[in-house]
């Protein structure tokens, strides 16, 4: 068996090495959780949940090693590793308190005619995820897919791997064996996983490109998916906001992971009455921005993920650069601990005009792009200027316009006057070209589940 070497984003240096799957390994792997499924969801529920719980508590203990090689092999800062491990733990927490709560219902269809609904396991579930959340990712649909009863397999990033099989080790303990399992590789490997005849269900969380490919297997074999793809999403301040408010929201969530979140706001569509204040606001945050390792104790902002996605980046930027649009920031940054890796320095894309590439595209790193606009007419226009729809925000004084904005622009989460937080209650996940289906709250257990129906005579 093959292995594959991973490299730390910020000097480019071996951290580790994991073993590549095979389609002969892969089908090890499917069969072994189908044949520890049988166990899993016979187990009562409150055994489920007693597991999940055991989960959580497990990985809380090692959250500190856990971020350090988390901030090592993704790039991310160790603060930023800790708050993703956090949130890794947690659906655990709350899906152990739903594992309880599935239930079917009875009713009475006829004088002697009854109804009953049973609610089983979809079966064995096969997960894909990108290396910019790697453990927050693998939790959200672990902890339902195995409160509903599934078996799982976990098939990381072939960029983010290690701390994949780390966390899976640690919820091993507590799980028949074979019930998990993690499958690396690249796209060959992912392909023989989605095509298995045991995989009953396909969770994915990535780009639009590879979702439509994985849809594609998905859907020749009838199999349950949902995606949970790319964004563009516009954050639109209209001149009655409170601008300072909304700035340091922003710049929260715009450059939070180095800028590679798919959910974070990638284009400010600003009102001109107040796109100066903002822009001179957004300057000075930015100029506070340090890059750097994501353990070194002064970094504010960690590296780019890969080379690739750097490039991407910096030629999206010059597309608008060439087009007339003005930058503030940006470039690489300069100093001995930064010259390795991939670092971006954050900037502002100020006044790209229509098809750029920054307008159109999902710019995944710190850059964000501001549109200045007259009235809400022409921020509804430029909003829906794409076809993605996973996230939006809008802000104004008057919360009853802010929502008929918010209403004009279609996306699957969106936020009034709020953070850009996501939730763990409440369904997350896209329109149109952002995917379908959705992950956290009921609504992600439901996606685990299958119901049948029974008639008898009672």
């Amino acid at each position: 068996m093959s292995e594959l070497i991973v490299v730390a984003p910020d000097d480019l240096r071996e951290i580790g090495r994991a073993p590549v799957d095979d389609a002969k390994s892969v089908d090890a792997k499917v069969t072994a959780a189908a044949q520890a499924m049988a166990s899993w969801a016979a187990a009562s529920p409150m055994h489920r949940a007693e597991a999940l719980l055991a989960i959580g508590a497990a990985t809380r203990e090692r959250i500190p090693e856990l971020a350090d090689a988390l901030s090592r092999e993704q790039g991310k800062t160790r603060k930023e590793a800790k708050m993703e491990l956090d949130r890794y733990a947690g659906p655990f927490l709350q899906y152990a308190g739903l594992a309880t709560a599935i239930g079917g219902r009875h009713t009475r269809l006829a004088p002697e005619v009854e109804g009953l609904v049973e609610r089983v396991p979809v079966g064995v579930v096969a997960a894909i995820v990108p290396w910019n959340f790697p453990a927050s990712l693998f939790a959200s649909k672990l902890a339902p897919a195995l409160a509903a009863g599934c078996g799982f397999l976990i098939k990381p990033a072939d960029t983010t791997p290690l701390i994949t099989l780390e966390l899976a080790e640690i919820a091993k303990r507590f799980l028949p064996t074979g019930l998990l399992d993690v499958v690396i590789g690249g796209a060959e490997v992912g392909e023989a996983l989605i095509a298995h005849p045991d995989i009953a269900r396909v969770a994915f969380t990535g780009s639009t490109a590879v979702g439509r490919r994985i849809g594609a297997h998905a859907g020749k074999e009838l199999k349950r998916v949902s995606l949970e793809l790319g964004g563009c999403d516009p954050f639109v301040l209209l001149e009655d906001a409170d601008v300072p408010a909304a700035v340091r929201s922003l710049v929260g969530t715009r450059f939070y992971n180095a800028g590679q979140v798919c959910v974070a706001p990638k284009r400010l569509i600003v009102s001109e009455r107040v796109a100066d204040e903002a822009i001179e606001l957004l300057s000075g945050k930015l100029a506070r921005i340090t890059p750097g390792p994501g353990l070194s104790e002064t970094a504010t902002m960690g590296p780019l993920h890969t080379e690739q996605g750097r490039t991407l980046l910096e030629d999206q930027v010059a597309d608008a650069a060439d087009r007339g649009a003005t930058l503030v920031g940006g470039g690489r940054p300069d100093g001995e601990d930064v010259e390795r890796g991939w670092f971006a320095r954050p900037a502002l894309v100020v006044d790209p005009p229509a098809g750029a590439r920054v307008r159109t595209e999902e710019t995944f790193g710190p850059v964000l792009t501001v549109i200045r606009v007259r009235d809400e007419d022409e921020a509804a226009a430029v909003a829906n200027e794409t076809r993605y729809g996973l996230g939006a925000s809008v802000w104004s004084g008057d919360q009853d316009r802010a929502f008929r904005l918010a209403r004009r622009i279609p996306a699957g989460y969106t936020w009034i006057n709020a953070l850009g937080r996501v939730y763990d209650e409440l369904p997350f996940g896209g329109v149109r070209d952002s995917g379908f289906g959705r992950e956290h709250g009921t609504e992600a257990l439901d996606s685990y589940l299958e119901d049948r129906t029974f008639i008898y005579r009672g």
